[in-house]
């Protein structure tokens, strides 16, 4: 967030609750400064996500109340979502087709992304990255960007800074869902 506060870029979180539950304090920070927090589940866990109707619904309004719990707002309702692993995933497609109607029914549009470093896919150098996002948004005028803010298998924020100057300087301006 440091790097985004310095570059004066607003981004959009999907964050995941029980994440959210256990660092309230940097999605509280988040929030104040102005970036979007979207809503990516509770757990993350696709077994338990679409186990049931019951347990989709859940997940998503358990996620709204530790958002909301974070940043002291009652009933907070982000209005998007994100699917796990993307809608366009063939991983659980019938499902999140089955239950794009729940989503919509609890006032939610969900989002996908067109251009990604792959930071979560295998580890990958600096270099790779921000390589993987150049070939990415290549001829598209309009850029949903999938990052993330874990470490798990590379760690983005290494090349955040470059990769706003590299958009920045390919004429690209800087907006989150709000």
């Amino acid at each position: 967030m440091d790097i985004l506060k310095k570059q004066n870029v607003k981004a959009s979180f999907f964050v995941i609750g029980k994440k959210v539950k256990e660092n309230p304090k940097i999605v509280k920070r988040a929030y104040e400064e102005g970036h979007f927090l979207g809503n990516h589940t509770y757990s993350h866990n696709n077994s338990v996500l679409y186990k049931s109707p019951e347990n989709f619904i859940s997940e998503i309004q358990k996620t709204d109340l530790e958002i909301g719990k974070a940043i002291g707002i009652d009933n907070y309702h982000s209005y998007l979502f994100r699917f796990p692993n993307g809608y366009m995933s063939n991983i659980y497609k019938s499902e999140k087709e089955n239950y794009l109607k729940i989503l919509s029914n609890l006032g939610y549009s969900y989002i996908d992304w067109n251009a990604l470093n792959k930071d979560s896919e295998k580890k990958y150098s600096n270099t790779q990255l921000l390589d993987n996002l150049k070939q990415s948004s290549k001829n598209k005028n309009v850029l949903v960007i999938l990052m993330h803010d874990t470490k798990d298998v590379n760690n983005s924020s290494y090349i955040l800074d470059e990769s706003i100057n590299y958009l920045k300087n390919k004429g690209y301006s800087f907006k989150n869902f709000y």
